[in-house]
């Protein structure tokens, strides 16, 4: 399982209890004891919307890493937001060693091929078709872009596509494994988003070519921009935080 792989992987040097965590409107945070800290996408749009989401609440501070990340692999969308956070969290320290940059400094789309992405992110999506690809974007919600198609459509779609482009959020609601599953016989593949995971070994063995992430820089200040319902533009632009690529080639 995926999931398992990358927990593997990176609980060969994690370490650590969970210090502080938001879960956001956006964006779910999870800070270690050693001030490394990780993302996730927050799934608002699979909670229950009751008045309790969180069966954990007000005791995931003190937790083990291994215990957080294990969340991750099980049913809860919420606690599987924290799960991929803490793996965030142990993959910063993978995540150093590459460089900053964006995902389409590095994703050589070719004119005339067929580029799909799951889950949409407007300006990959404007970019590619500047690069001349047809832009195919499939998403869990109705999206207003002209190469939209539901979600669904990617067990018809994935084999057909010659530049695959997978949101990390994928990773938290457990579809990521079946879309490489789908997508093996594509020139490129790529992971983008801050949900990504640095864990380079796990994803080069099933083809991943391209990760690109998040790297936190001022964990406090992240916190603070979760838990007032901030997200990404706002980390970018005061410093809190960068994007990360990691070419697996």
């Amino acid at each position: 399982m995926l999931l398992e792989d990358i927990i593997e992987e990176l609980g060969r040097t994690a370490r650590g209890r969970v210090k502080e965590a938001v879960v956001g409107l956006g964006y779910t945070v999870v800070v270690m004891d050693d001030g490394s800290a990780g993302l996730s996408h927050t799934p608002t749009e699979d909670a229950a919307h009751e008045c309790e989401n969180n069966p954990l609440a007000g005791g995931i501070a003190g937790m083990e890493w291994r215990d957080v990340a294990a969340l991750a692999s099980g049913d809860h969308p919420i606690l599987s937001a924290l799960g991929v956070a803490a793996l965030n969290a142990a993959a910063s320290r993978l995540a150093d060693s590459y460089p900053g940059g964006d995902l389409m400094d590095h994703l050589a789309v070719r004119r005339g091929e067929r580029a799909c992405m799951v889950g949409y992110i407007p300006p990959i999506a404007r970019r590619m078709r500047e690069m001349g690809a047809e832009v195919t974007v499939m998403d869990f919600r109705p999206v207003e872009d002209p190469g939209y198609r539901p979600w669904w459509a990617s067990e018809v779609l994935m084999g057909r596509c010659d530049v695959v482009v997978l949101s990390g959020a994928t990773l938290v609601n457990k579809t990521m494994g079946r879309l490489l599953e789908l997508s093996s016989g594509a020139r490129v593949r790529a992971v983008v988003g801050p949900s990504t995971v640095i864990a380079p070994s796990t994803f080069r063995r099933l083809g991943v070519n391209v990760l690109a992430g998040t790297r936190i820089r001022d964990p406090g200040r992240v916190l603070r921009i979760v838990a007032e319902g901030g997200g990404t533009r706002t980390m970018y632009s005061t410093g809190a935080a960068e994007k990360v690529v990691a070419v697996l080639d």
